[in-house]
């Protein structure tokens, strides 16, 4: 079960270190004004890059700590 949350946070992570690259580099690109708004559309360009990755990786870690809060619960009522 660990192992399924350490790959799904693994997956997460880099899909959240590939946003903030495009982020950065969108950020540097045009003029030098308006650099958070440049930011925020290269994150909205990572995110659509991603697809359906994104969404997928994000059930499936809710899905590990779904496994993981169901046993916590069953532990707290014996």
């Amino acid at each position: 079960m660990m192992e399924r949350i350490a790959k799904a946070q693994l997956r997460l992570m880099k899909y959240g270190a590939f946003i903030g690259i495009i982020g950065g580099i969108a950020s540097f690109v045009g003029p030098n004004h308006h650099g958070l708004i440049k930011a925020m559309m290269g994150v909205v360009i990572g995110c659509m890059l991603l697809g359906k990755r994104l969404p997928l990786a994000l059930k499936e870690m809710f899905d590990a700590n779904q496994e993981l809060t169901d046993e916590m619960e069953n532990s707290n009522k014996n």
